[in-house]
This record gives structure tokens, sequence and C-alpha cells, in this order.
């Protein structure tokens, strides 16, 4: 379809074709593959910034909890997890 905006390519490899599958069988969505490129990238976008500024945020809620004794720390169960998922990589 003729448009006023330039175009972008993006290269229908495996791993994208494999995506837009599995997006298609969630959601049942007929849209055009560009469509549909082009309405993830607008969404993941908007949720990738969402996410970055709810990151201070949750960081700040979480170091007051612990400063204040609301987060109750199990430092050896951390250090378990961490010598396992070491044990493991």
């Amino acid at each position: 379809m003729p448009s006023r905006h330039p175009r972008i390519a993006v290269t229908a490899d495996p791993e994208l074709s494999q995506a837009l599958e599995r997006i298609r069988a969630v959601t049942g969505s007929t849209e055009p593959e560009a469509t549909l490129v082009r309405r993830l990238a607008v969404r993941g976008a908007a949720s990738q910034l969402a996410a970055a500024d709810e990151h201070p945020a949750a960081s700040a809620e979480l170091f007051a909890a612990m400063r204040e004794g609301r987060f109750d720390l199990d430092e050896d169960a951390i250090d378990r997890l961490n010598n396992a998922l070491v044990s493991d990589g």
C-alpha cells in the first residue's frame, strides 16, 4: 500500500517467523505480516518504556523496605541459589 512514510526492511528469518506464528496462534490475528510487525513493535516499545519508568520506583521501594525492616532477606538462601546457578552455568 502506498505511504508517504519511509519503509524499513525487516528480515523474515526463522526466529521472526516463529514469533509471528506464535502470536497468530494465541491472538487469532489475520493481519498482514507487515501490519502485525508494526503493531508489535509499537506495543513493544511502549512496554519497554513503561518498564524503564517503573524500574527506578521499584528499586526505591525495595531499598526503603530494606532500610525500614519490612523486607526479610534470607542471605543464606540467596547464597545457596547463587552457588547453584554458578554450578549449573
